[in-house]
């Protein structure tokens, strides 16, 4: 029995190398089958080639979209009658067809009448020096054109694929190409609206909150200008809103490409305009009207300061014409870090002053190249245990407002006012007055007023009051 069983092992494993030597082979003769094919398409003959001009540097080129002169000037090609950037890849593929241009075939000698192949009435003709190209019909399946060559009367069949750039227009030709903005680099933001206030934030390393917040988190902020000075904005803020879709910002089409009516195309007052920088790029987009019966996805633009008017995606550019500083500003009233603080003052129905004072080893200590602040903390006279007052702390710096409205004028005296003495000097007062029942406003600067909920002051003066007992 064993004999049988070993017998039978045997022919399984003979069997398995029999075919693991066969299927060994034929993948060596099926990849001896490819490489000769591959020699063969490498030694192929490319047909007939129709063209051979050398330095191609002038051309002309008409078809459905006009009669285009192109000139080289140095490395750049020109497009005479026109000042306008121009895709220099675009032209470069245009001249190319003049050097080596190949036909897959001649399909009829000493043609009489070119007009069944639509070269009576060339959809397109490009000239340079002694070399004539005319582009007739396709063919039915449309992977091949009828060629003739400088008003020959034979008749080729050529590759569309490479001829299609024959019959490019202005907004093919046109340069499309707008810089990418590292959205984690951003030393600038500025949005100049048509009827609202404008939006400026940048970075400036020079400025002590910016300088105060690289010192603490070791990470560059920028600083919001206008419509509020002196406001936080950290990137992150500005990736999850106004630049959510900044890899989207892109030219679609060319619109016109010499305006001379800029109010066609809602331009000649834009909605908004808007300038991005980051370390190494720039971009500046002016905003106006909706395409027309494209229900609303496309907007006309122009870029750069450039003459064209082109249209760009809305999604792309929705974000900038609909901000809200409110939508990408830290949301503090009074953001500081407690070390440049030297007293803080609460004045409502009752007062509290909050002190800070060094006194032997409790003041400031170098760890690790980061300035902590070990002062002892009193409020109203009252020395406060540190991780209480820590807590308490970031309750009172973490005030923060919950909307933006219309520059609103209070009258009367403020609900309650909270000052910060600064370490530099300055001082920081935000008076709250009432506005209804649910929030304080707060304004500061000229221009900007905001809403700050109550029930978070209220939380904040029962903890100092609290603290003081």
């Amino acid at each position: 029995m064993k004999k049988k069983l070993y017998g039978l092992l045997a022919a399984v494993v003979i069997l398995a190398l029999l075919f693991g030597l066969y299927m060994f082979l034929s993948s060596r003769n099926n990849d001896e089958t490819n490489e000769a094919e591959v020699d063969d398409i490498s030694l192929s003959d490319l047909g007939t080639q129709l063209t051979a001009e050398k330095d191609v540097n002038e051309f002309t080129l008409k078809n459905n979209n006009g009669e285009f002169v192109f000139v080289k000037d140095g490395d750049n090609w020109t497009i005479k009658n026109y000042d306008n950037l121009f895709d220099q890849s675009a032209i470069n593929k245009i001249a190319a067809v003049f050097s080596r241009l190949y036909a897959q075939e001649l399909i009829e000698e000493n043609v009489q009448d070119l007009s069944k192949y639509s070269l009576d009435s060339p959809a397109a003709t490009a000239i340079s020096g002694n070399t004539q190209i005319n582009i007739g019909s396709a063919t039915t399946d449309g992977k091949y054109n009828y060629v003739n060559i400088n008003g020959s009367s034979d008749v080729y069949m050529v590759n569309s694929a490479n001829i299609s750039c024959l019959e490019y227009g202005l907004n093919d030709l046109i340069d499309k190409s707008l810089s990418k903005i590292d959205s984690d680099t951003i030393q600038e933001l500025t949005i100049n609206y048509k009827d609202k206030d404008n939006i400026v934030i940048k970075y400036e390393s020079d400025n002590p909150l910016a300088r105060e917040y690289s010192e603490q988190n070791g990470l560059a902020t920028l600083i919001m200008e206008e419509p509020v000075e002196n406001m936080l904005v950290y990137p992150y803020n500005l990736q999850s809103s106004v630049l959510m879709n900044l890899d989207s910002l892109n030219i679609s089409e060319l619109a016109d490409i010499a305006p001379k009516d800029l109010s066609l195309y809602g331009l000649d007052s834009p909605n908004c305009t808007f300038y991005i920088a980051d370390n190494d790029n720039n971009i500046s987009v002016k905003v106006g009207a909706f395409v027309p019966d494209t229900d609303n996805t496309y907007s006309y633009v122009m870029v750069n300061d450039r003459p064209e008017v082109f249209t760009m995606e809305y999604r792309a550019l929705s974000p900038f014409v609909n901000a809200s500083i409110a939508d990408f500003v830290e949301k503090f009233i009074s953001l500081y870090q407690r070390s440049k603080v030297n007293e803080i003052t609460i004045n409502g129905d009752k007062t509290y002053t909050i002190e800070f004072k060094a006194e032997g080893e409790n003041d400031f200590r170098e760890i690790d190249g980061v300035t902590k602040d070990y002062r002892n903390s009193y409020i109203n006279g009252k020395l406060v245990d540190k991780d209480t007052f820590t807590d308490f702390y970031e309750l009172i710096v973490g005030i923060g407002f919950d909307n933006i409205i219309n520059t609103y004028t209070p009258s009367g005296s403020p609900a309650l006012s909270i000052t910060f003495d600064l370490s530099d000097g300055t001082q920081d007062t935000a008076n709250y007055y009432d506005y209804d029942n649910s929030f304080y406003v707060v304004n500061k600067g000229d221009d900007v007023s905001m809403l700050v909920s109550k029930q978070t002051v209220r939380k904040v003066l029962s903890e100092a009051e609290n603290l003081s007992k």
